[in-house]
């Protein structure tokens, strides 16, 4: 028989070996890979081993799941990881949103019921019935005593008109209303004595005199300012709404009221107004009601918080604590599966006392974390830098690293 030769046996003996060794980068067999690890999943290992990233015993894959069925990026837990983390869970679900919006502004007075009494003639103010800033007046009350020749020429030719009859009377009679008498001071005229030079003025207006510009002696022209009233029976609560928080405020809502004026009382108003222009500095508009004020208590000037009662719309929402706003978009965990929880980015709307307005992302019924999210992030931080690169060094021979699919060795 010929003999072999010895290096035809080392060929063959060649080939077999290059037959049967794994490829490089062909994954591992189902049949020799039965271990992994909890936390990280793609660390794999053919018998009991620690994981060579967290140091954690490698558990039989049906203890776990395929990493396969779990989305990308998720987070994998093994049985009771999440109670003893203190993971919680809520459902995500259509419900009203709630919103209270505190506001502080200013109490002053209503505006639209400011007026101003001037001089209707001009002449001298020798007398002051009242010019006190604060005090209250009537209409028809007496303010000032005037002497002007305008008006006592202006009364001569009345009292001339009287005597001589014919349509003169009724134009004189309506200079002397011009001039700021009233009708009942006109019929006294023609029993006036010859040295009386001097004619009351009466306030045209009811309110409190909130700024005075005579004094006794002074000189005034026509139209000149005398007093600027307020009526203080209606006043104004302004308060600035700011840009994001426009979108819930609307006329006719209800604002309760507090005051440090009126220490331990509260009351209603509605808004009635809302301005249509933003202060560019603070980026608010301001929001109007109107409060009614009789006896006067509400004073001018006054500060005074509030608490807007905003309609609450049925939308989709997560609770406030489930978002977590490391990076962007925002995002929170979803629980896919037992022990498996998938980050999502979210599209957030309005958000509410305790909850987000959720516009994409989420479905209604699913389960999102709300304690323990953050932990669940940096293990997800963690475990993408953990992702073995392209060059790494291999691992010890305990264990074999699959990495997750997408991902290169």
């Amino acid at each position: 028989m010929k003999r072999i030769a010895p290096w035809f046996v080392l060929l063959l003996a060649v080939i077999a070996w290059s037959q049967l060794r794994p490829q490089a980068g062909a994954p591992v067999s189902d049949t020799r890979v039965a271990y992994q690890c909890p936390m990280h999943p793609w660390v794999k290992a053919a018998q009991i081993a620690d994981c060579t990233i967290c140091g954690m015993k490698l558990v039989a894959q049906g203890a776990t799941g395929s990493q396969s069925e779990a989305p990308r990026g998720s987070v994998m837990l093994p049985r009771g990881s999440a109670r003893v983390m203190g993971l919680t869970t809520a459902t995500v679900t259509n419900r009203p949103l709630q919103r209270t919006l505190r506001v502080t502004g200013m109490i002053g007075e209503d505006m639209s019921r400011h007026g101003v009494i001037s001089a209707p003639v001009e002449g001298r103010i020798d007398g002051l019935a009242m010019s006190c800033e604060g005090e209250r007046i009537t209409r028809r009350q007496p303010l000032v005593t005037l002497f002007s020749r305008t008006l006592l020429a202006a009364a001569n030719d009345y009292r001339q008109a009287l005597t001589n009859g014919g349509p003169t009377q009724e134009t004189t009679h309506r200079a002397l209303l011009q001039f700021g008498l009233v009708h009942e001071q006109i019929l006294t005229i023609p029993t006036r004595q010859p040295d009386d030079a001097y004619f009351g003025l009466l306030a045209t207006l009811s309110g409190t005199i909130v700024k005075s510009y005579v004094a006794e002696g002074q000189y005034v022209k026509a139209g000149e300012k005398l007093f600027e009233i307020a009526d203080f029976t209606k006043m104004w609560f302004m308060f600035p709404v700011y840009e994001q928080d426009l979108s819930w405020v609307r006329v006719g809502q209800t604002v309760r009221l507090t005051s440090p004026s009126l220490p331990g009382e509260s009351f209603s108003a509605l808004i009635t107004f809302i301005s249509p222009n933003l202060d560019e500095t603070t980026r608010s508009a301001q929001v109007r009601v109107v409060l009614e004020n009789p006896e006067r208590r509400l004073k001018n000037n006054t500060l005074a918080a509030g608490v807007v009662e905003l309609e609450a719309p049925i939308v989709l929402a997560v609770p406030r604590s489930a978002v977590l706003w490391s990076g962007s978009p925002p995002r929170v965990f979803v629980a896919t599966a037992p022990g498996v929880y998938e980050p999502r980015a979210v599209r957030l709307g309005r958000t509410g006392d305790t909850d987000w307005e959720v516009l994409a992302g989420l479905a209604p019924g699913e389960e999102v974390v709300l304690a323990g999210n953050l932990l669940l992030d940096s293990q997800a931080q963690m475990d993408q830098l953990a992702v073995p690169a392209a060059g790494a060094t291999a691992p010890p021979a305990a264990a074999v690293v699959v990495p997750p699919a997408g991902i290169q060795p």
